[in-house]
């Protein structure tokens, strides 16, 4: 009977066993063998925190799960520049905000407006800690493709406007109006919540 139940275990189960194994210096050199499994590991690992950065740019979760596998993509082909297997994580997800800014940048629609004096709009801190982090994804899936981009790259992934505009192919200007333009939809979505 023993012997059975063995051969029904479902193989979820025995991957799952041997995952726990493995560390991740380990599942990338097999990676960097070619070994599927570990491949497999991988992406189950850092599916989510590439998925919460790549639905920040896109413009639906079907989109978020394509740039994923883009960026898994180029990460797998470019295994052996990752030197330092402590700062994986980091540079996996650089390599997602950057498949993310290739999105923007080849979907981008060119528009000319006058930029360079964009109004700085505040959204109190304490009225984001009362909006879940579902809603606030979701007021920023609402923004315009590039504004939203500008917006990610510079709040939540650390950006200068120098840097947005050389990635994205635009002025400073026009990333400061982008910016700027962010922070009054999502203050206007934030009063139509009800916090403001």
């Amino acid at each position: 009977m023993a012997n059975n139940f063995a051969r029904l275990t479902p193989i979820s189960v025995v991957v799952g066993r041997k995952k726990e194994i493995l560390e991740l210096p380990d599942i990338i050199e097999a990676c960097m063998d070619g070994e599927r499994q570990a491949q497999q590991q991988l992406y189950q690992q850092f599916y989510n925190p590439l998925f919460a950065i790549c639905l920040r740019y896109a413009t639906d979760h079907d989109q978020a799960k394509s740039l994923v596998n883009q960026a898994f993509l180029k990460a797998f082909q470019s295994l052996h520049q990752c030197k330092d297997f402590k700062a994986f994580p980091a540079w996996i997800n650089r390599i997602a905000v950057n498949t993310c800014i290739d999105y923007v940048r080849k979907e981008k629609k060119k528009r000319t407006a006058p930029l360079d004096d964009a109004a700085e709009i505040a959204i109190p801190s304490s009225v984001l800690d009362k909006i879940a982090a579902e809603d606030l994804l979701g007021m920023l899936q609402k923004l315009p493709p590039m504004t939203r981009a500008v917006f990610s790259m510079y709040v939540i992934d650390g950006f200068k406007h120098a840097e947005i505009a050389g990635h994205l192919g635009m002025s400073e200007g026009t990333s400061r109006w982008h910016l700027s333009s962010a922070k009054q939809e999502l203050k206007r979505l934030i009063q139509d919540y009800g916090l403001l």
